[in-house]
């Protein structure tokens, strides 16, 4: 089997596609050069389970960004120190207390009965366990 010869003139033609541009490392922009409200605004696009999950295993800045209680409200029941930011006793007060776009996580382990709510705004309302929320 005889190998074609590549002539000058296919060589002239095909050169500038082989060659790849390199940008200089200066004109590049990475997303950790970007201040903590704006990677956390970014990452509020994402969806909560697995997407945000996952961006919390890249690093630690990242983990506390991701895991941030501005882009997770939690309903808590057992917790006795409401000072912590983010965290409610009920789903209520968590969804008064959200903004649009926002996750509620629910805590598995107790009762959290909710009747006549409405939520006008959207959330995203997770939990640990299949049989927590009961909506009358």
């Amino acid at each position: 089997m005889e190998i074609p010869k590549i002539s000058k003139v296919d060589k002239l033609i095909a050169e500038p596609r082989m060659k790849k541009k390199r940008m200089k490392p200066e004109s590049l922009t990475s997303l950790n050069n970007l201040d903590d409200g704006c990677l956390m605004h970014i990452l509020s696009f994402l969806s909560p389970i697995p997407d945000r999950y996952n961006t919390a295993l890249v690093c630690h800045r990242w983990r506390y960004l991701a895991c941030h209680p501005r882009l997770w409200l939690r309903v808590d029941p057992f917790v006795k120190d409401l000072s912590l930011p983010g965290v409610f006793h009920s789903i209520e007060s968590a969804v008064s207390a959200a903004r649009p776009g926002d996750t509620i996580l629910i805590v598995a382990g107790g009762s959290h009965r909710v009747s006549n709510i409405q939520i006008k705004k959207p959330l995203c309302l997770l939990s640990g366990s299949p049989n927590v929320l009961r909506l009358k």
